[in-house]
């Protein structure tokens, strides 16, 4: 089992299956699946995972504020999107992201995962 804790926000059930299981083939198990920025929000008050993956948009609207709320605790995240890229992505509200456009192939989803991972593992 995985160290690391891994916050997956996707409201597409067969590309957070798609994900998970990529994650868990690589060994990070470890991985709590919300469909809602709003229960993302809730999660995010009570945990700190080690790195969230986001779809832009859920069920309930954009992922914004809880981007705001990674880049204020300092969590690195992925967002994989069919959406454009905002114009303001290279602001230092998203300064710890990567963007990724959807379709990916989830083998890479899971590489950029672990680098990010990697990164946070040599700052501590």
């Amino acid at each position: 089992m995985s160290k690391h804790m891994i916050l997956l926000l996707e409201d597409q059930p067969l590309i957070s299956l798609d994900i998970e299981d990529a994650l868990g083939a690589a060994g990070l198990n470890n991985v709590i699946n919300l469909r809602s920025k709003q229960a993302a929000l809730e999660w995010l008050q009570k945990n700190v995972p080690s790195i969230v993956i986001l779809d832009l948009h859920l069920t309930d609207g954009d992922c914004y504020a809880v981007i705001q709320v990674l880049h204020d605790a300092r969590i690195p995240f992925v967002v994989y999107s069919g959406s454009e890229k905002p114009q303001d992505w290279e602001n230092e509200l998203f300064s710890d992201g990567v963007w990724i456009d959807k379709p990916a192939d989830p083998a890479f989803i899971v590489s950029v995962v672990e680098q990010k991972l990697a990164a946070v593992s040599a700052r501590a």
